[in-house]
């Protein structure tokens, strides 16, 4: 997942699966194995910012992948 913050000076960003590792951001094909909730976090110098979501898959769809919701 892409994950975007603002700052001065200007935060890195890493987002992960909880209790997992960080993505590489490789934009693969995901599937309904990928659901579940992910976390932002954003530091820099004056500290740290965290931002949860839960990601649903109802689709999924690609190569090697029929239609299938």
């Amino acid at each position: 997942l892409p994950c975007h913050a603002e700052g001065d000076p200007v935060p890195t960003t890493r987002c992960a699966r909880d209790g997992g590792t960080p993505g590489d951001g490789d934009g693969r094909i995901v599937s309904r194995g990928d659901a579940g909730s992910y976390t932002c976090t954003a530091t820099n110098k004056h500290g740290s910012a965290r931002r949860s979501v839960y990601v649903t898959v109802e689709c999924e769809w690609g190569a090697g992948v029929p239609w299938s919701c």
